[in-house]
């Protein structure tokens, strides 16, 4: 394959006719040899995964240059010798300037730069996100998984004080729903369950209003979540610089952001404590009507 009057996309200096070029097998980016193996990755790697490839800018010579293709395996071997840190690193910034981000961007106080780096996972879904919201003062968008689970969504992103507050609005509307269930199971003593049967009507109203407004909260959350946890992460960076006196410390980045799956756990045990505390209300209150 012919490679005259193209670049290295690692060196960026033209290949000659004498150049041992090596091409990755994964998006079809040229290499010298030397400078694949000083640096152990494709330059283009933020390509691998999404169908992207490689194309020429040069017109070239009809001269044909050595090539090797990269097998899977040399590419793979390199990929594990590369130090994780440093690939980190280089999916945090080089990536993102790559595709067109400027790092050093204000986000509110706040630099591009640091924001990928609180944010940590799923990057490339927040950061356009965000900086679209930045750029034209948007506050909605679609998130998934806080329609879904919302609790669990802002646990796991540490949002702990909207995940409390949606667990506790969450057991709130479901509580003439588990009165219902737990009627039909006959838990309840019996003069509770003929309260029950004489209010069986409005209680069955009353779950209709509270699902529907239970769907309404989730959709509001849903559409918001991604703005609420922008500005959470810039708060927490501005928190964060001020005890570092002004840089962003790293240790303090994975305490404040990322994601932290145990917390998943943890709000559901406080959901089923809610719960029980609910139902225990509930039952005192039929008691004594």
């Amino acid at each position: 394959m012919n490679f005259i009057g193209e670049k290295c996309v690692l060196c960026g200096k033209v290949f000659e006719d004498s150049d041992d070029v090596v091409v990755c097998p994964e998006c079809g980016s040229p290499h010298h040899r030397e400078c694949y193996k000083k640096h152990n990755r494709c330059a283009n790697i933020y390509m691998h995964g999404t169908g992207q490839k490689w194309k020429r800018t040069a017109i070239s010579k009809p001269v044909e240059t050595p090539v090797v293709v990269v097998t899977p395996e040399e590419f793979e071997k390199h990929g594990a010798e590369f130090d994780n840190s440093q690939f980190h690193k280089y999916t945090e910034s080089e990536m993102m300037r790559d595709i067109g981000f400027n790092l050093n961007e204000d986000m509110g106080g706040v630099t591009l730069k640091e924001i990928i780096a609180f944010v940590g996972t799923n990057q490339f879904y927040y950061i356009p996100v965000f900086k679209r919201m930045k750029d034209l003062g948007s506050k909605i968008s679609f998130n998934l998984s806080c329609f879904l689970l919302p609790s669990f969504y802002f646990a796991n992103r540490k949002m702990w004080l909207w995940a409390i507050i949606s667990s506790v609005i969450s057991v709130i509307l479901n509580i003439p729903l588990a009165v219902l269930i737990m009627a039909e199971s006959e838990v309840f003593t019996e003069n509770i369950m003929s309260v029950i049967y004489q209010n069986q009507n409005f209680i069955q109203n009353l779950e209709v209003i509270c699902s529907a407004c239970w769907c309404i909260l989730r959709m509001l959350m849903c559409l918001f979540a991604n703005h609420i946890y922008f500005k959470f992460s810039v708060k927490k960076i501005h928190i964060i610089k001020k005890q570092s006196n002004g840089e962003l410390n790293k240790h303090m980045v994975m305490a404040f952001g990322g994601v932290k799956p145990i917390n998943i756990i943890l709000i559901t045990l406080i959901t089923m404590l809610l719960t029980l505390v609910a139902m225990i209300g509930i039952t005192m209150f039929l008691t004594t009507v």
